[in-house]
Formats: C-alpha cells, structure tokens, sequence
C-alpha cells in the first residue's frame, strides 16, 4: 500500500512537470510565430514600397521618353525646314549663276563678232558708248538680281553679280552702288581688311558719289572695331572735311567727339 502511495505521487510530479514543460514551449513557438508574423509583415510592407517606387520610376521614364522622342521630333522637323531653305537658297543661286554664266557667254560672242565682222569708227563708238553706259534694262536686271541675293545672304553669289556689273558697266549711273556692296559683301563675311579695301575704291573710284562718304563712315567704324582709333578717327575726318553736307558728316563728326580724336 505504501509502495503504491509513492509510485502515484511520483506519476503526479511527472505529469506536472511534463505540463509545465509544455506550457513553455507553446509560449515560445506562440512568440516565435508572432516575431515571424512581425517579420512577414516588415517585409510585404518593404514590397509594396518598392512596387510602388518602381511604379513611379517608370512612369516617369515614361514621361521622359515621350519627352525626348518630342524634342526629337521637334530638331528633326527644325533640320528639315532649314535643309528646304539652304536648297531653295541654293536653286536661287545656281540660277543667277547660270543667268550670269549666259549673258558672260553672250557678250564674248557679242565682242567675237565685231572683232570678225568689219565695223566703221563711227559704228564702233556708237556700240562701245551704249556697252559703257550701259543703256537699256540689262544692266539694272543685273544689278537687281545681285542685291536680292545680298539681301538673302548669299554674299559671294551677290559679290560676282557685282563685279560682272563693273566689267560690263563702269560708267552706269548704278556702279558706285555695285562698288558699295562689294565692300558690304565681305564686310558680312567678317573679312575686314578686305572690306575697308573695297570702301577705299569706292572714294577712289566715285568720288562723287553718293556711295563715297557712306563708305568712307563704314570703313571708318570698322576700324573702330578693330581698336584702330587714329585710323578710325582719320576716316570720320575725311567724312566730315569732304562731304560736310552729307547725314554720314553728321555721324561722322559724333564719333570724333566720342573718340576724342585731335
């Protein structure tokens, strides 16, 4: 009976024991499911950011992308109108060129005649004083189609316009203008030096032209833009002392004021 007594109090102890055993356990695998679920949830949160980021990063390579083809487009169809006017340019000036080429070709078989066909003096003056003056509209065609290719910029089609018109023309009314835009054409190139050369023969060549003081006042600040002002100041004298009356006198004798000259 005793024997038994002990056997149900140990069978007691044990089975306390093995419930406080697993008591513990549940607790810490209860705690460890909820650090996990803690965890998982960190972790689904730290997803749903990073869609949410890489969302918006393609949405806004999206945006950038539209934005570049845009701009692209843009430049492409900027290229393509500039490409039509340089060739539009250029058809304008193949065609003045080809005009000139012709009418070249036509006085040199003009002048091919006369030195085969046998000419009286008083003929020959007559047709070397109507070449010189330059009678009839030919000549202010020519002139004409020169300062519309100044005009749109093409200088060195416009400067051979003008050249063939002082060949061919010396003496018309039109050549210190021609003279004028010769200067004007290399001035526009940025050819300085070649430019107050080709004023210098407008004086040289016209004095009397209305074409001369404007020359010799451009010719003038262009030396003030290359730091040359002794030489600047020598030019707006001349304006002043041989073309007093003349509106480039006016200019002419400001900028003697404001260079100081002596």
């Amino acid at each position: 009976m005793k024997t038994f007594l002990v056997r149900v109090l140990l069978l007691g102890v044990v089975t306390g024991v093995a419930a406080c055993a697993t008591k513990r356990d549940v607790d810490r695998i209860r705690d460890d499911l909820a650090a996990l679920q803690a965890r998982q949830e960190s972790v689904s949160a730290a997803v749903v950011a990073l869609d949410s980021s890489v969302a918006e990063a393609l949405d806004n390579q999206e945006s950038l992308v539209v934005t570049v083809r845009g701009d692209l487009m843009r430049q492409m169809d900027d290229m393509e109108r500039q490409l039509v006017a340089i060739q539009e340019l250029l058809g304008q000036s193949q065609v003045v060129l080809q005009s000139l080429r012709g009418r070249m070709e036509q006085r040199q078989a003009d002048r091919d005649s006369l030195e085969v066909e046998p000419q009286s003096p008083d003929t020959s003056r007559a047709r070397g004083g109507a070449r010189d003056s330059g009678a009839g509209d030919e000549p202010r065609s020519l002139y004409s189609a020169s300062i519309e290719q100044f005009r749109r910029g093409a200088y060195e089609t416009a400067r051979g316009g003008f050249q063939e018109f002082l060949v061919n023309y010396p003496a018309n009314e039109l050549a210190p203008d021609a003279q004028y835009y010769i200067a004007e054409t290399y001035r526009e190139g940025q050819d300085t030096g070649r430019a107050i050369r080709e004023y210098n023969r407008v004086v040289e060549l016209y004095p009397n032209s209305r074409a001369a003081p404007t020359a010799l006042y451009k010719a003038g600040l262009l030396q003030v833009e290359q730091g040359n002002k002794d030489t600047a100041c020598e030019y707006f004298q001349r304006v002043v002392a041989g073309y007093p009356r003349s509106d480039e006198a006016r200019l002419a004798r400001d900028q003697t004021q404001r260079l100081s000259c002596r």
